[in-house]
């Protein structure tokens, strides 16, 4: 006799165990009650599922063009930068020769550049150590200021003398307290999205920098108000600033204009561009981002940058509404976006972090020692920093 299970589950079998097959049941049985979301929510929803896991066919890949279906390499189309990366700032690393100004956009999505392996495995290392040990630190923001007293070397200093044994975990100059009266800090409450959370707890150091999420440089957003203070501006990195310049210098002129007229190219002049608002983020393997658009920047004119490190993530770029069903992509670590002129206004989100991407050369090394603290943290995260022009 056939179980109710198996008979109305057209995968039964095809699991390990009884758990996943409900499991999967389950999340079919949930997908028929979203018959009405929007097409931007339908591709959300599919990537974040583990099981089944997703169809991971469709993504585009730049960065392995021979794995692309060929829907996607139709809508490919290969650019040529304005200068080398590397040869505008030594941030980037050793020049990828041939491959130096070679870049991509998308037909169907008009003003998206990728640049893939735009930084090269040794200037991923250090950008990493940076944004760790340089930039989640006071002044900048962070989402732990909402509710702790974070040290004004931040909790990753904390975390190296640990992990180096110069402290224990038990010593009292280890505790990050939590902040007393919560409510009173009008001002790191309005500059934070961070919920409230009752069940908060000190924690050590390498427990607390998992919950590092992100941080804010320059001008901070007022997320009560929805919009930059213009009171309140911090110092913006200088290797952060000298990325984003070289980025805008090498992607003026560059898009493509299709037969009808269609398409974009983008003239912002990369010397007028300031990076004045910046948010590094701390993706931990299971967190997402849902779809959004950045507006709140004045000039929109001027691209949004940024550049991804550590684990790989699947990223969704749609169109004006969410109606638009979106393109997944594969972004690595060193991959360098931009988004110009109409990708401006277009929805965008990260539903995955994809588990046991993390290329070799960012792995622990028995020749590097010093790496292996950044080594451990990049093996379970993935860091992106997005720059803006305000205005």
């Amino acid at each position: 006799m056939v179980s109710n299970l198996a008979s109305n589950n057209p995968t039964a079998g095809k699991f390990r165990s009884k758990r996943q097959e409900k499991l999967a049941l389950k999340n079919a049985q949930s997908n028929k009650s979203f018959v009405n979301q929007t097409a931007f929510r339908t591709a959300e929803r599919a990537y974040r599922t583990r099981i089944p896991p997703p169809d991971f066919t469709n993504v585009i890949d730049f960065a392995n063009l021979e794995r692309n279906t060929q829907e996607n390499l139709d809508r490919m189309v290969k650019v040529e930068l304005k200068h080398d990366l590397a040869a505008l700032s030594p941030l980037f690393g050793e020049s990828k020769g041939n491959e130096a100004k070679v870049g991509y956009t998308l037909k169907d999505f008009p003003g998206v550049v990728i640049i893939p392996r735009a930084f090269s495995p040794d200037a991923q290392k250090d950008i990493i150590k940076s944004c760790l040990r340089n930039h989640a630190k006071h002044p900048n923001l962070s989402n732990l200021d909402a509710h702790y007293e974070v040290p004004d070397d931040g909790i990753w200093s904390l975390h190296e003398k640990v992990f180096k044994g110069e402290l224990s975990e038990d010593d009292p100059s280890c505790v990050v307290p939590l902040k007393a009266n919560k409510d009173d800090d009008e001002d790191i409450g309005a500059y934070s999205n961070t919920p409230k959370d009752s069940h908060l707890a000190e924690l050590p150091p390498s427990q607390l920098i998992r919950r590092l999420r992100w941080i804010t440089c320059g001008y901070q957003y007022n997320w009560l108000e929805k919009k930059y203070a213009l009171d309140k501006r911090f110092p913006f990195p200088e290797d952060i600033s000298d990325i984003a310049i070289s980025v805008a210098k090498a992607i003026e002129g560059v898009g493509h204009i299709e037969a009808d007229g269609s398409g974009y190219v983008n003239r912002y002049e990369g010397d007028k561009y300031k990076p004045e608002a910046g948010v590094i983020n701390y993706y931990q393997l299971k967190d997402s981002l849902m779809a959004h658009v950045d507006k709140s920047e004045i000039n929109m004119d001027a691209p949004l940058i940024s550049f991804s490190l550590g684990q790989s993530c699947i990223y969704l770029l749609g169109g004006a509404t969410r109606d638009v069903p979106p393109v997944a992509i594969y972004l690595r670590s060193g991959d360098m976006m931009a988004m110009c002129g109409p990708c401006r206004a277009a929805f965008h989100g990260v539903p995955r972090i994809l588990e046991g991407t993390l290329p070799d050369h960012l792995k622990p090394n028995p020749e590097d020692p010093d790496w292996d603290i950044y080594a451990d943290f990049v093996n379970e995260a993935r860091i992106n920093v997005n720059i803006r022009q305000v205005f």
